[in-house]
Protein backbone atom coordinates (compact mmCIF):
# COMPACT_ATOMS: atom_id res chain seq x y z
CA UNK A 1 0.00 0.00 0.00
CA UNK A 2 2.56 2.63 1.29
CA UNK A 3 5.98 2.83 -0.61
CA UNK A 4 8.39 2.65 2.20
CA UNK A 5 11.12 3.67 0.52
CA UNK A 6 9.92 7.00 -0.75
CA UNK A 7 11.50 9.77 1.01
CA UNK A 8 9.66 11.75 3.83
CA UNK A 9 8.02 14.93 2.93
CA UNK A 10 9.10 18.40 4.60
CA UNK A 11 5.91 19.93 5.75
CA UNK A 12 5.72 23.30 5.23
CA UNK A 13 5.93 25.92 8.48
CA UNK A 14 4.37 28.96 9.10
CA UNK A 15 6.20 31.89 10.02
CA UNK A 16 5.18 35.57 10.87
CA UNK A 17 6.33 38.93 12.13
CA UNK A 18 3.93 42.47 12.83
CA UNK A 19 5.36 44.87 14.95
CA UNK A 20 3.48 48.32 15.21
CA UNK A 21 4.99 51.53 16.89
CA UNK A 22 2.68 54.31 18.05
CA UNK A 23 3.62 57.73 18.93
CA UNK A 24 1.18 60.69 20.82
CA UNK A 25 -0.10 62.05 17.12
CA UNK A 26 -0.77 58.19 15.88
CA UNK A 27 0.88 55.60 13.78
CA UNK A 28 4.17 55.82 13.04
CA UNK A 29 5.51 52.28 11.94
CA UNK A 30 3.85 49.30 10.94
CA UNK A 31 5.70 46.27 9.47
CA UNK A 32 3.91 42.57 8.91
CA UNK A 33 5.41 39.49 7.62
CA UNK A 34 4.17 36.28 6.30
CA UNK A 35 1.16 34.87 8.60
CA UNK A 36 1.07 37.62 10.95
CA UNK A 37 -0.88 41.08 10.39
CA UNK A 38 -2.00 43.85 12.60
CA UNK A 39 -5.04 45.72 12.36
CA UNK A 40 -6.01 49.14 13.68
CA UNK A 41 -9.74 49.20 13.85
CA UNK A 42 -10.52 52.43 15.94
CA UNK A 43 -10.50 54.06 19.25
CA UNK A 44 -11.27 52.57 22.39
CA UNK A 45 -12.43 54.31 25.40
CA UNK A 46 -9.79 57.36 23.45
CA UNK A 47 -7.12 54.95 23.20
CA UNK A 48 -5.70 53.94 19.81
CA UNK A 49 -6.46 49.91 19.09
CA UNK A 50 -4.17 47.41 17.93
CA UNK A 51 -5.24 43.92 17.01
CA UNK A 52 -2.82 40.99 15.86
CA UNK A 53 -3.73 38.41 13.67
CA UNK A 54 -2.71 35.04 12.37
CA UNK A 55 -3.53 33.91 9.40
CA UNK A 56 -2.33 29.99 9.19
CA UNK A 57 -5.19 29.61 12.01
CA UNK A 58 -2.96 28.25 14.65
CA UNK A 59 0.37 26.88 15.46
CA UNK A 60 2.12 23.58 14.79
CA UNK A 61 5.50 21.98 15.19
CA UNK A 62 8.28 24.42 14.55
CA UNK A 63 6.07 27.39 13.15
CA UNK A 64 6.84 30.89 14.46
CA UNK A 65 4.84 33.68 15.33
CA UNK A 66 5.79 37.33 16.37
CA UNK A 67 3.79 40.53 17.64
CA UNK A 68 5.51 43.53 18.87
CA UNK A 69 4.04 47.07 20.45
CA UNK A 70 6.07 50.01 20.63
CA UNK A 71 4.50 53.02 22.29
CA UNK A 72 6.55 56.27 22.23
CA UNK A 73 6.66 58.58 24.99
CA UNK A 74 2.99 60.00 26.39
CA UNK A 75 1.52 57.56 24.11
CA UNK A 76 -1.25 55.40 25.44
CA UNK A 77 -2.53 52.05 23.11
CA UNK A 78 -4.39 48.45 23.95
CA UNK A 79 -3.82 46.09 21.91
CA UNK A 80 -5.16 42.47 21.55
CA UNK A 81 -5.66 39.47 19.51
CA UNK A 82 -8.66 39.19 16.84
CA UNK A 83 -9.11 35.75 18.13
CA UNK A 84 -7.77 32.96 20.22
CA UNK A 85 -4.52 31.45 19.55
CA UNK A 86 -4.43 27.54 18.71
CA UNK A 87 -1.60 25.36 19.41
CA UNK A 88 -2.25 21.75 17.55
CA UNK A 89 -0.60 18.89 18.16
CA UNK A 90 2.82 18.74 17.50
CA UNK A 91 4.80 15.59 15.86
CA UNK A 92 8.39 18.02 15.69
CA UNK A 93 9.96 20.49 17.25
CA UNK A 94 7.70 23.42 19.26
CA UNK A 95 6.06 26.12 17.81
CA UNK A 96 7.27 29.45 19.00
CA UNK A 97 5.48 32.92 19.84
CA UNK A 98 7.08 35.97 20.98
CA UNK A 99 5.61 39.45 22.48
CA UNK A 100 7.96 42.11 22.85
CA UNK A 101 6.32 45.35 24.13
CA UNK A 102 7.98 48.50 24.45
CA UNK A 103 5.95 51.42 26.75
CA UNK A 104 8.07 55.04 26.64
CA UNK A 105 8.00 57.37 29.42
CA UNK A 106 4.82 58.46 30.51
CA UNK A 107 2.88 55.58 28.45
CA UNK A 108 0.79 52.53 29.06
CA UNK A 109 -0.43 49.80 27.28
CA UNK A 110 -2.79 47.49 27.82
CA UNK A 111 -2.00 43.87 26.17
CA UNK A 112 -5.13 41.83 26.48
CA UNK A 113 -5.10 39.18 23.52
CA UNK A 114 -7.37 36.49 23.70
CA UNK A 115 -6.71 32.92 24.78
CA UNK A 116 -4.47 30.70 24.10
CA UNK A 117 -6.13 26.42 23.35
CA UNK A 118 -3.27 24.07 24.41
CA UNK A 119 -4.74 21.09 22.07
CA UNK A 120 -3.50 17.66 23.16
CA UNK A 121 -0.08 17.11 21.79
CA UNK A 122 0.91 20.57 21.56
CA UNK A 123 4.27 21.99 21.90
CA UNK A 124 4.73 25.40 22.69
CA UNK A 125 7.57 27.99 23.66
CA UNK A 126 5.75 31.07 24.24
CA UNK A 127 8.02 34.36 25.86
CA UNK A 128 6.42 37.61 26.42
CA UNK A 129 8.82 40.27 26.86
CA UNK A 130 7.85 44.08 28.47
CA UNK A 131 9.99 47.49 28.58
CA UNK A 132 8.99 49.83 30.72
CA UNK A 133 10.40 53.31 30.99
CA UNK A 134 10.72 54.52 34.57
CA UNK A 135 7.24 55.91 34.82
CA UNK A 136 5.54 54.04 32.10
CA UNK A 137 2.83 51.04 33.00
CA UNK A 138 1.25 47.95 31.24
CA UNK A 139 -1.54 46.19 31.79
CA UNK A 140 -1.07 41.98 31.23
CA UNK A 141 -3.79 39.80 30.89
CA UNK A 142 -2.76 36.54 29.13
CA UNK A 143 -4.79 33.29 29.20
CA UNK A 144 -4.48 29.24 28.62
CA UNK A 145 -7.10 26.98 28.09
CA UNK A 146 -5.93 23.47 28.35
CA UNK A 147 -7.83 21.60 26.00
CA UNK A 148 -10.70 22.43 23.91
CA UNK A 149 -13.25 22.34 26.80
CA UNK A 150 -16.51 22.39 24.35
CA UNK A 151 -15.05 19.07 22.66
CA UNK A 152 -14.34 17.39 26.30
CA UNK A 153 -10.62 17.55 24.84
CA UNK A 154 -8.33 17.07 27.61
CA UNK A 155 -4.44 16.71 27.14
CA UNK A 156 -2.84 13.64 27.18
CA UNK A 157 0.78 14.79 26.37
CA UNK A 158 1.91 18.54 26.30
CA UNK A 159 4.93 20.42 26.08
CA UNK A 160 4.53 24.52 27.12
CA UNK A 161 7.44 26.33 28.44
CA UNK A 162 5.93 30.18 28.73
CA UNK A 163 7.60 32.69 29.90
CA UNK A 164 7.06 36.68 31.05
CA UNK A 165 9.55 39.23 31.83
CA UNK A 166 8.80 42.79 32.50
CA UNK A 167 12.33 45.44 32.53
CA UNK A 168 11.52 48.97 34.43
CA UNK A 169 14.40 50.94 33.32
CA UNK A 170 16.33 47.90 31.71
CA UNK A 171 16.08 46.14 35.62
CA UNK A 172 13.82 43.07 35.86
CA UNK A 173 11.07 43.70 37.71
CA UNK A 174 8.47 40.75 37.42
CA UNK A 175 9.97 36.92 35.88
CA UNK A 176 7.55 34.32 35.43
CA UNK A 177 8.18 30.84 33.97
CA UNK A 178 5.57 28.19 33.07
CA UNK A 179 6.62 24.69 32.41
CA UNK A 180 4.09 21.79 31.92
CA UNK A 181 4.47 18.53 30.03
CA UNK A 182 3.72 14.77 30.38
CA UNK A 183 4.67 14.30 33.75
CA UNK A 184 2.74 17.38 35.24
CA UNK A 185 -0.67 16.50 33.53
CA UNK A 186 -1.85 14.08 35.76
CA UNK A 187 -0.53 16.34 38.82
CA UNK A 188 -2.67 19.23 37.55
CA UNK A 189 -5.78 18.74 39.99
CA UNK A 190 -3.50 19.40 43.40
CA UNK A 191 -3.73 22.55 44.99
CA UNK A 192 -0.21 23.21 44.29
CA UNK A 193 -0.87 23.31 40.66
CA UNK A 194 -4.34 24.05 39.11
CA UNK A 195 -6.65 22.08 41.63
CA UNK A 196 -8.65 20.87 38.77
CA UNK A 197 -8.74 24.28 36.77
CA UNK A 198 -8.79 23.87 32.88
CA UNK A 199 -7.62 27.55 32.03
CA UNK A 200 -5.31 29.95 34.10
Amino acid sequence: MFDSSAPSIRMQRSHGRAEVAFGPRGLIDLAQQGSAKAMLPRMTAGLPEIVFLNTSGGLASDDSLAFGVDLRAGTRALATTQTAERAYRATGGPARARVTLTVGAGGWLDWLPQETILYDGARLDRRTSVDLASDAGCLLLEMLVLGRLAMGERPATLHLRDRRIVRRAGRVIHHDALALDDATLPRLAGPGLLGGARAL
